[in-house]
């Protein structure tokens, strides 16, 4: 087995991150401090010029959220100026996302940790360790964390725990975005510039499960992904069987569906869907704009729409 090769991280531009062998054109690494991800050439060139600390923090942060949702996110230059718009969370949402990066990994109650790992940066959306020990300070005055040693180390206090579970009971108003659709190299661009754009222009976050890691049977977690969204996008360009169930399924469940198909494939489009009002488009860009525009009308701006 060869040895692993190792580059500067090139999202956060401080950590060494392993490089994986690259399937398209672009780069793949897994870094100790952001998560695991992909970056189009065209974007790795925006990224590096010009891109403060602050900003590598929201796209650092970006990458783990996606992480632990179980994504391997695909940076593409629309996603890197979307995500490069946002604010930060709350300040108190940071401090609970302290929290819960704390939990994982944690073998036993009472156990230690330590604030001074990478990951801790990105899962707060921090840009240095002392945004770090403040949220920690934060967390000690409510009673749910607490330092052990001067060196960083920390412990869950019981009322930690509690607070993990009431946050895992209010997961509720989900900002997930489940998208059905055809995995098919001619609609790369369509993704990457299209839907994917357009639920983040929304202030929701897209999930492909062909690029979604789990352990789990395939359609056993189609259904998992489904109930954890707060909507689906089904396109019907190719008009796959798997898109059909899964829009089908949805609409079972009372969870809406948003209606797309490209429009040279509009023809073929099933009676049963014909009813719906369905998106036809015909470039990336298009669609963007016209699916944003209709998940907002429908559901309202999700919790990262830029003001």
């Amino acid at each position: 087995m060869g040895s692993l090769d190792y580059d500067l991280c090139e999202v956060c531009r401080k950590e060494q991150a392993q490089s994986i062998p690259a399937t398209f054109d672009g780069i793949h690494q897994n870094c100790p401090r952001c998560g695991e991800f992909m970056v189009y050439g065209s974007a790795c060139s925006s990224l590096g010029s010009g891109i403060g600390d602050r900003k590598r923090a929201l796209l650092s942060g970006w990458v783990r959220d996606q992480n632990n949702s179980g994504s391997v996110p695909m940076i593409s230059t629309a996603v890197l100026e979307n995500v490069l718009q946002r604010s930060a969370p709350p300040v108190a949402d940071r401090a609970f996302a302290l929290l819960r990066e704390a939990e994982r990994g944690l073998n036993e109650l009472g156990a230690s940790f330590n604030t001074n790992e990478p990951r801790f940066l990105s899962a707060t959306y921090s840009s240095n360790f002392s945004d770090v020990q403040f949220l920690v300070r934060a967390l000690k005055e409510q009673g749910l964390m607490d330092f052990v040693t001067v060196s960083g180390d920390c412990e869950i206090l019981p009322a930690g725990h509690m607070k993990l579970d009431e946050l895992r009971t209010n997961q509720g108003a989900s900002s997930q975005c489940f998208i059905a659709m055809w995995f098919d190299s001619s609609l790369v661009d369509a993704y990457e510039n299209g839907f994917q754009a357009g639920v983040f222009s929304a202030g929701y976050n897209p999930l492909r499960i062909d690029r979604h890691e789990h352990v789990n049977r395939i359609d056993d977690e189609i259904v998992r992904q489904i109930n954890s969204s707060k909507f689906v996008v089904a396109d019907f360009s190719g008009h796959r069987g798997g898109v059909y169930f899964e829009a089908g399924y949805a609409l079972g469940r009372n969870i809406p569906v948003f209606w797309t198909c490209r429009r040279s494939d509009m023809g073929q489009l099933h009676f049963d869907i014909r009813q719906f009002n369905c998106i036809d488009w015909d470039s990336p860009s298009d669609l963007a704009t016209r699916l944003a525009a209709r998940i907002e009308a429908v559901l309202g701006p999700g919790p990262t729409k830029l003001n």
